[in-house]
């Protein structure tokens, strides 16, 4: 029985980096741009989960020390849990798309992201969508908030409410938080101690937080205006659209 429970946990993560070799990295970006004057959020909900796969390990369960595998005891490096069911209910399945269709990341098991990719890839609008000078000119507008802040100031007032004045962006808070997220998974928005996702592995489901009431996730929960922008990071990811250039010079 024990075993058969850590093969749960195990097929997850099988089908998890299945879906990932399916995944065009020109596409996740191309989508998550278009999605800018679109309105189509959904479009944005592949890269959150595709920045963590850049360092996410391949394994199988590690039992965390001192543990009982006879009880429900999280992965020592996934945290998912172990005896995690097999199949997702049908409610479950409701609350991730209703999750993927505000545009950011809420969850960090590896089912979560294994339906995230596989609902991103099977989306017929990703491989139709096409950037537009409307879609740069908002993420643009976005990042220029984001390096003209005060350097003590955060993300969770200053910048929501500016982003949410951007002429064309139609969105919520949460989904500007979400965005912003995204953005420090990519390690686009990090601090010199809290780094995002796409050259060290941070277990997200049990990262720090700036406090213990903060609802912000790893790492932008730490980034403040001095941080700025890695200039390396936001290369890799958009260093195809020479439009925006000058944020990574």
């Amino acid at each position: 029985m024990q075993e058969e429970l850590k093969n749960v946990h195990d097929m997850w993560n099988f089908k998890l980096f299945e879906e990932y070799k399916k995944c065009n990295k020109e596409i996740i970006i191309a989508s998550f741009l278009a999605s800018f004057s679109s309105n189509k959020r959904e479009l944005r909900s592949g890269l959150p989960v595709f920045a963590i796969m850049q360092t996410f390990p391949n394994h199988e369960f590690v039992l965390r020390e001192n543990e009982d595998l006879s009880r429900e005891s999280p992965c020592e490096i996934c945290s998912t849990a172990y005896g995690y069911p097999k199949e997702l209910s049908e409610k479950n399945l409701q609350i991730l798309h209703m999750c993927i269709s505000e545009g950011g990341l809420l969850g960090h098991r590896l089912s979560n992201y294994y339906n995230y990719l596989l609902v991103f890839n099977n989306n017929a609008d990703v491989k139709n969508a096409k950037v537009n000078e409307e879609d740069l000119r908002i993420f643009s507008e976005i990042l220029d908030i984001l390096l003209n802040i005060e350097e003590d100031a955060t993300l969770k007032k200053e910048v929501i409410k500016s982003i949410g004045k951007i002429k064309g962006f139609k969105t919520k808070p949460e989904q500007r938080q979400v965005l912003l997220e995204t953005l420090g998974y990519c390690s686009i928005l990090e601090t010199e101690k809290y780094k995002g996702l796409l050259k060290e592995y941070t277990n997200l489901a049990v990262a720090p937080r700036k406090t213990h009431s903060s609802d912000w996730n790893y790492p932008v929960d730490f980034w403040v205006g001095k941080d700025g922008i890695n200039k390396e990071a936001f290369k890799f990811w958009f260093g195809d659209y020479k439009q925006l250039e000058k944020y990574w010079k």
